[in-house]
């Protein structure tokens, strides 16, 4: 039988690379290309091994997972939502597979494969999926059927960051200094934005505290405290800065303040900040 390396591990870096992709869009979080075209890369090269004859035990159950920790580890390093995020890479893995399978199969054999296909297995599997996906991202779900998330860019020192954020008009946090609303996103999901310094210090922001964080960090690093309070909180203090710019679909928020939350702003994920104010556009464009 004739192996080629190419096609095989050109199917498998395309599959890992669009499993990954799903896995952060659903996620909320942005898409840092050279991490996931890494992963995808050696996802690519995992599968052209697996072809290569004797190295079939390769392909293990074992193998596998233990790959797909580490393309997820590669993909987004380490943080608190790594499980989650593993679950729905190896789910939408599964599915990529299962989706290249079948077109090969269709090219190969025609209609005739549909006629041997099992519909009982087939309905039980995409109901299993359906199930999960709706336990594991029911809120998430629910807020892009009502429009509620919104693609957001946020530009900081030449960077940008891109991720979901969902308009939740009960978030009412304003910044005292401008009186201007809040966008509120997980420190984490704004990593594009960060030096490796930072990047660091920001990671102890829920042990330590935003004060603690803010000291080490340094006067000149653009952050400051912004007060708060909250349900069952009296008084609290966030991590905040100035963007050089930041927008909701395209759409100016004008002169806002992002606030960095220490954990994630949402329960499945599926959004990675929190907008209560109105656009440029909406509001008819604001004062300098």
């Amino acid at each position: 039988m004739v192996i080629y390396l190419d096609i095989a591990f050109l199917l498998n870096a395309l599959a890992d690379a669009l499993a990954l992709y799903g896995t952060a869009r659903l996620t909320g979080l942005p898409v840092q290309k050279l991490r996931l075209a890494a992963a995808a890369a050696l996802g690519g090269t995992y599968g052209a091994v697996c072809a290569l004859p004797g190295l079939e035990t390769a392909a293990g159950p074992l193998w596998q997972l233990a790959m797909a920790g580490a393309l997820v580890y590669l993909a987004f390093g380490r943080c608190a939502a790594f499980l989650r995020r593993f679950l729905l890479f190896l789910l939408l893995s599964c599915t990529m597979g299962g989706l290249l399978l079948a077109a090969e199969r269709l090219l190969a054999e025609g209609g005739a494969v549909l006629a041997e296909l099992n519909w009982g297995v087939f309905l039980l599997a995409g109901g299993l999926c359906f199930l999960l996906l709706s336990v594991v991202f029911r809120g998430s779900a629910r807020h892009a059927v009502e429009g509620q998330l919104r693609r957001c860019s946020v530009e900081r020192r030449g960077r940008r960051a891109d991720l979901t954020a969902l308009l939740d008009t009960g978030h009412t946090l304003s910044d005292g200094l401008t009186g201007r609303p809040v966008l509120t996103a997980h420190w984490e999901a704004l990593g594009p934005l960060w030096t490796e310094e930072e990047r660091c210090i920001l990671a102890r922001l829920e042990r330590d505290g935003a004060a603690a964080c803010l000291e080490r960090l340094g006067a000149g690093s653009g952050f400051r405290l912004l007060p708060y309070q909250a349900v069952g909180v009296s008084g609290g203090l966030l991590l905040c800065f100035r963007p050089e710019g930041a927008s909701l679909s395209g759409k100016g928020l004008g002169e806002v303040t992002v606030a960095l939350s220490p954990t994630a702003v949402s329960d499945g994920g599926g959004y990675a900040a929190l907008w209560g104010g109105e656009t440029e556009k909406e509001a008819g464009g604001y004062a300098a």
